[in-house]
């Protein structure tokens, strides 16, 4: 008998081993999602033509500069050190554009290498879960396995579609838009220090264009002798164009911040006004309560039958309890704390109904 269960036992344990070895052997097939690929192909457009740009900008920056120390070295800059938006800062601020230029550029090359990386871009689809996963059976010729992939490609392409209009009922574009962003996002959490580039690069953008900003709109440092000079105005041309391509491409980001600004100041003052007419509200209840009652404190000596007990708790009163009067009847007695409670929420007496507070709300 015991040999009959010992050998039961094994031919179990060898049958989950063949079938845990024909699941690692098992036909799969694993490609991304269309949405997938829509999104990469459009965080692909995105930053080519940022890198495009910034390399650009750079190419502008170094060729300005270069004319600044040759064809341009004879024109003399009227300079003033004590203000720091004054034209000799102007020269600094070319410096500090080109070196982000740079950093730019490289930054945007790394995120495009990154993902054209297969291996790579096959953990950010993971990650994000647009990984299609198809197992195969098995029997099928070449073609009928492409049919069915095919099939089952389209099946569950429809199905990642369905699934994110039921979610956000959200337009296309948007989708893509947004799978582009969860791509860049994944792609610099796995990467720290392209991560710690891209922001750094960020920061330092938003340094150039307030700078660049209020230097442009600062005319009182601005001479008529530096005018004329020619290197200066390619200077100004190039800090206008940077300045105004900069407030295009973070539109959205400037746009929220302003709303930011405008409107935190007015939900302050709303939740302060809102917190001070509570605190008068409740004041005011209070003061209303302390009106209508009589308090005093509780003698053995006073107690009369059917009136050594609060209504309200239910509980005996003890010698030296603080006892509170309604003013409907003397004979409505209560705990202090009980019928304080009570009339916060309920302004009627506990036995007889009658409102307590005789007198009508104040207006806020």
């Amino acid at each position: 008998m015991q040999n009959q269960i010992d050998q039961g036992l094994l031919q179990e344990h060898e049958q989950n081993n063949v079938e845990g070895m024909e699941n690692e052997y098992v036909d799969k097939h694993k490609q991304p999602t269309q949405i997938f690929e829509m999104g990469k192909e459009y965080f692909k457009q995105c930053h080519q033509l940022l890198a495009i740009y910034t390399a650009l900008k750079f190419i502008a920056a170094i060729t300005l500069i270069t004319l600044r120390e040759t064809i341009y070295g004879d024109e003399i800059l009227q300079k003033n050190y004590h203000e720091i938006f004054n034209d000799a800062y102007l020269v600094f601020w070319m410096y500090i554009s080109c070196a982000h230029s740079l950093f730019a550029f490289i930054y945007y090359i790394q995120l495009l290498m990154k993902i054209d990386n297969e291996v790579k871009c096959t953990q950010v689809v993971e990650e994000i879960g647009q990984m299609i996963v198809i197992e195969i059976p098995e029997g099928y010729t070449n073609q009928e396995r492409e049919a069915f992939i095919n099939d089952q490609v389209q099946i569950q392409n429809q199905e990642m579609i369905q699934r994110l209009e039921i979610d956000g009922q959200i337009e296309e574009s948007r989708r893509i838009s947004l799978i582009a962003t969860e791509i860049k996002k994944t792609l610099l959490q796995n990467e720290r220090p392209l991560n710690i580039l891209g922001k750094g690069c960020f920061v330092l953008f938003q340094f150039i264009q307030l700078w660049g900003l209020i230097f442009y709109f600062h005319k009182k440092s601005t001479t008529e002798s530096n005018e004329d000079l020619k290197f200066y105005s390619l200077y100004k041309g190039y800090l206008f164009s940077v300045v105004f391509m900069g407030i295009y491409q973070y539109l959205e980001i400037y746009i929220i911040t302003l709303l930011v600004l405008i409107f935190l100041p007015i939900l302050l003052f709303y939740s302060l006004y809102d917190w001070i007419k509570n605190y008068c509200q409740k004041r005011r209840e209070r003061r209303r309560i302390d009106d209508s009652l009589k308090e005093s404190m509780y003698s053995l000596q006073e107690t009369a039958e059917g009136e050594n007990e609060c209504a309200i708790c239910m509980n005996q009163y003890e010698e030296k309890d603080k006892i509170a009067i309604l003013p409907c009847s003397n004979k409505h007695r209560f705990h202090s704390t009980c019928v304080r409670s009570w009339l916060e929420i309920n302004s009627k007496c506990p036995l007889c109904r009658s409102d307590v507070f005789t007198l009508p709300d104040e207006i806020f």
